[in-house]
């Protein structure tokens, strides 16, 4: 999918947001992927504190900021935010969306969300005002079932420049990269090997350093030292 410039008054604001337990490979290239799409837009990445549509995360959120610090490194596109890590209760996308929305005016908000969360988008919370807040770039999954007619229709399919002359309301569907990394595959991985492939060698070498997941003291560890 070709990128486009923004225009200078747009300065569009990507949230991608998710438990990142752990962050891995595909959460990343997901990522630069919208930011690249959308011009270069910051995407910032916000790990939840208490996800209300899932089992809570292993590691807690001190972990899992510093693993998405440690990946994101490289990527000055990638913005690690703990908002909702400072909030209490639990992390509604629907709050998250208002304070961001609030913060960045009449600028684009885009609202960064897997295919498989998209066919499951009217199970959440209140997600029928999400289209007076933002945008939605869905991210593909493999093998994942289409989202409702009304959930298709709350945000027309639309185009990257489209998205960036309006604040919200539409969806642009990105045809790569597929979010196919599973992180309780992962879990496992780690709990069985200490390691796994999908992770980046510093994630994976702060994982082993600080014992989550489950890993062995044991597990050698890599040459990588973390700060």
């Amino acid at each position: 999918m070709p990128s486009v410039q923004p225009p200078a008054s747009s300065n569009p604001l990507v949230l991608f947001g998710g438990t990142f337990d752990p962050v891995h490979r595909a959460h990343i290239s997901a990522a630069r992927a919208v930011s690249k799409v959308l011009g270069g837009a910051r995407v910032h990445l916000l790990p939840n504190a208490v996800p209300p549509h899932k089992a809570q995360p292993m590691a807690d959120g001190e972990q899992r900021l510093a693993m998405l610090r440690l990946a994101c490194r490289e990527y000055p596109e990638l913005v690690v935010d703990d908002w909702e890590l400072r909030q209490t209760g639990p992390s509604y996308s629907l709050n998250t969306l208002r304070h961001f929305r609030d913060q960045c005016a009449d600028r684009p908000l885009i609202f960064m969300i897997g295919a498989d969360s998209f066919a499951n988008l009217h199970q959440w919370h209140r997600w029928q005002e999400y289209a007076t807040l933002c945008h939605l770039a869905v991210v593909p999954r493999p093998e994942c079932a289409l989202a409702p007619d009304k959930v298709q229709a709350a945000f027309p399919e639309s185009d990257a420049a489209q998205l960036l002359q309006h604040p919200g309301g539409l969806r642009l569907m990105l045809q790569r990269p597929f979010l196919d990394v599973s992180a309780t595959a992962i879990r496992e991985a780690l709990e069985k090997k200490g390691d796994c492939p999908a992770l980046d060698p510093a994630v994976s070498t702060h994982i082993r350093r600080h014992h989550l997941y489950n890993v062995a003291t044991t597990t050698p560890s890599t040459n990588y030292e973390a700060p």
